[in-house]
């Protein structure tokens, strides 16, 4: 299984307990089969953007924290990313452009619900 499935899907669990709904609850909020919620949660498949997208809607988070583990806070990532991104000597920028071009299609696809 992917790492980033499992992160993913732990998340999505964890965040769903935590409102107190079940698999069928928040299968029944974002439109997909309780089945595939169970697979997602268990790191077996993957999301859509779309599916990623009416997730964090759903469980009322950025989609960027599904990816979070749990472990570690969004603030500490976003600050870990910050000092990354200061740090000229550690990235090519070229490398970190091309990036955020990937990283900015990616939120164009989830705002418009693709």
């Amino acid at each position: 299984m992917d790492a980033v499935a499992i992160v993913f899907g732990r998340r999505v669990r964890r965040l769903r307990k935590e409102r107190g709904w079940t698999q069928e609850d928040l299968a029944k909020v974002v439109g997909m089969d309780a089945k595939h919620i169970g697979a997602v949660e268990r790191g077996a498949k993957t999301s859509s953007f779309d599916a990623v997208g009416r997730l964090s809607r759903a469980l009322g988070v950025e989609y960027y924290q599904l990816f979070a583990p749990e472990n570690r806070s969004t603030d500490a990532i976003e600050r870990e990313i910050a000092v990354m991104v200061r740090d000229k000597k550690r990235i090519d920028v070229a490398s970190m452009q091309e990036f955020l071009r990937s990283l900015r299609s990616a939120l164009r696809k989830l705002d418009r619900g693709e």
